[in-house]
């Protein structure tokens, strides 16, 4: 550290040359008489002394350096958004299509000696507020981008929306399974009581996943099947066919519409493919 001190004050590399240069030819040779040399952590120490220099000298440099690192970047930083802002507030539209239901529109930008692309989009969908691209080199690498984002953000809209359609239905099945598979729990240190009562009752739980009771007794049954993980379970046209009665009969709001985005599967469920003819042969032979 007491070399690091030396160079951080003095900025010269810590060499005894160095050292005689800025505390003089005597000096050096009185540590060197007492068998202090260069080499020695004893040496730098005596001469930072000699030289009145800090202990803390190399950590203020460095701290000063990275206050200055960063002073630079917050300046570069703060110029680049004043030359985006200017930029933007000068651009000229070149192109304009709609795309969905959005408008996109692609503007030429003036030259600029910090950012050397020239082209920008919006694409914009009422009543949203117009969102932009980033500067590109060409009016259809600018157009080719704004056009992926709308893609992106209309694919997010349908997956919520088909994530909402299912959790309608959903939700009203997680809860009867949870109610279903569940078990009271009670908190006997409310009122110092140690019988379970409506006074330290404070609701039901069950394990965090489906009860693999139940779905060996499924698998027992020939509905389902069970990856060699068990972190997976297939259905088979049987199951399906049980699970899409029984969804019909129960009066949740949703149920229709979900039913009737798979309607497809009353078709595969009763077509038999060669494939369904090869197991019936083998459980026959069984």
């Amino acid at each position: 550290m007491d070399k690091n001190n030396f160079e951080a004050f003095t900025s010269l590399p810590a060499l005894k040359k160095n050292a005689i240069q800025v505390c003089g030819q005597e000096f050096i040779y009185s540590l060197t008489k007492k068998g202090i040399y260069a080499k020695d952590s004893e040496f730098w120490e005596e001469v930072n002394k000699k030289l009145n220099i800090p202990d803390d000298a190399y950590e203020s440099k460095q701290s000063r350096q990275q206050a200055e690192r960063e002073q630079v970047l917050l300046e570069k930083k703060a110029k680049e958004q004043a030359e985006e802002e200017r930029l933007l507030a000068n651009k000229k539209e070149i192109r304009s299509e709609n795309r969905k239901d959005w408008k996109i529109t692609v503007f030429e930008l003036p030259e600029s000696d910090i950012c050397g692309k020239r082209f920008v989009a919006e694409y914009t969908r009422e009543p949203d507020l117009p969102e932009k691209t980033w500067f590109c080199n060409t009016k259809g690498d600018a157009y080719s981008q704004a056009c992926n984002r709308v893609d992106e953000l209309e694919r997010r809209e349908e997956s919520s929306r088909f994530f909402m359609e299912h959790y309608a239905v959903m939700k009203d099945l997680y809860l009867i399974i949870i109610y279903l598979s569940s078990r009271d729990q009670h908190n006997r240190y409310l009122n110092n009581s140690r019988e379970n009562s409506k006074e330290n009752f404070t609701g039901v739980d069950c394990w965090n996943g489906f009860n693999f009771e139940i779905i060996n007794a499924l698998e027992a049954e020939g509905l389902l099947e069970l990856s060699t993980t068990k972190k997976t379970l297939t259905m088979n046209k049987k199951a399906m066919k049980a699970a899409r009665e029984i969804l019909q009969k129960i009066n949740i709001d949703g149920v229709y519409r979900l039913l009737e985005q798979r309607q497809y599967h009353e078709e595969y469920i009763n077509y038999t493919s060669p494939l369904d003819i090869m197991e019936e042969q083998e459980e026959d032979e069984e």
